[in-house]
């Protein structure tokens, strides 16, 4: 009989579908399945950790408390993780999900690293901007910092980036 890891893994490597992961996101919500029990999927070969890396976000949309216990070990283990643009999945993860506090000082570097580097994607600049935006409720002491930050981003990113760092500065 096939552990719950292995079918997960057999599953996502034979079906790339949307449907699929909706399907098997909706048996771990039911099933309160414990998503520490499955992280090692995220080492997996290509495509498996890719589409469980999807999975994850699919999960982290419908019930981010799910994902939260993740999260520490998903950040650790970044640079082992061979995902292309793993940074936009935890720049996601600290959006919807949060950060736990034990890695918050280095998740807050983090983002303010990827907002600044010009090789890192849009989208990950983006979700970046909406998980400090989440944080500078927590530590109001970093609004002046984000704020700083986005004013010197603008000009050198795509519409939707200047869009949505527009938003959050009046927001700010």
């Amino acid at each position: 009989m096939q552990s719950l890891q292995e079918q997960l893994s057999f599953s996502l490597k034979e079906n790339n579908s949307g449907a699929n992961r909706k399907k098997w996101a909706a048996r771990i919500i039911e099933n309160q399945i414990n998503l520490v029990d499955l992280v090692e999927l995220i080492h997996a070969e290509y495509p498996v950790a890719m589409r469980f890396s999807w999975l994850i976000g699919d999960l982290c949309e419908q019930k981010p408390e799910l994902v939260f216990p993740t999260i520490s070990y998903f950040f650790s283990a970044r640079d082992q993780i061979k995902i292309k643009n793993f940074d936009r999945s935890l720049a996601k993860l600290f959006w919807l999900s949060g950060v736990p506090s034990e890695i918050e000082s280095e998740v807050i570097d983090e983002l303010f690293k990827w907002l600044h580097d010009p090789k890192i994607t849009v989208s990950t600049k983006n979700y970046s901007l909406f998980a400090l935006q989440k944080l500078t409720v927590i530590h109001p002491e970093l609004k002046n910092e984000l704020r700083i930050v986005i004013e010197d981003q603008l000009g050198k990113n795509s519409s939707s980036f200047e869009k949505r760092a527009g938003v959050i500065l009046g927001e700010l």
